[in-house]
């Protein structure tokens, strides 16, 4: 090398960085990715646990409709109300209910009294059969169906409560 050579003419040109590389993606990212895929299964899981009482509450409830735009009689609607509570309780728990043990039990999962007073069920239950239902039965009826799963879930915390 000459003394009087450019020493910069020796130096190589400036290399560019490379772009930062997107993967593998940060922790931070990792973590609410998987927050998120847990939040979806969690949602899939719920809505197709709920899914089934809620098409028969639906079911329940356009044939509730059906009775109404009929102008069925009190026994219907009563074989409505049964079948409703068949689809929760086990069959050996409802089925053979009647007359007062039947009204008590309609008490006892209903949010708020239905039907005015128990002689008055019977009485309409046994005796005046062929008269049609008024609305205040079936808005009372569409109400306690409604109300039912909630209910049962407040029984049920009640029951794990007092154990």
């Amino acid at each position: 090398m000459s003394p009087l050579a450019n020493p910069l003419a020796q130096l190589n040109d400036i290399i560019a960085p490379t772009a930062a590389s997107p993967w593998p993606p940060a922790p931070i990212y990792w973590l609410l990715f998987s927050a998120l895929l847990l939040l979806l299964i969690a949602s899939v899981y719920l809505f197709k646990r709920t899914q089934p009482q809620r098409q028969k509450q639906q079911r329940a409830l356009t044939q509730l409709q059906r009775l109404q735009n009929e102008q069925a009689d009190f026994i219907a609607l009563n074989q409505l109300l049964k079948g409703v509570t068949l689809n929760h309780f086990p069959r050996q728990q409802v089925a053979s209910l009647h007359g007062e043990q039947w009204f008590d039990f309609l008490q006892q999962y209903a949010a708020t009294p239905l039907f005015a007073d128990k002689q008055a069920f019977l009485r309409r239950l046994y005796q005046d059969s062929e008269q049609p239902c008024c609305d205040d039965d079936f808005v009372q009826a569409k109400r306690w169906i409604k109300s039912l799963p909630k209910q049962l879930k407040k029984q049920h915390k009640e029951g794990n409560r007092h154990v």
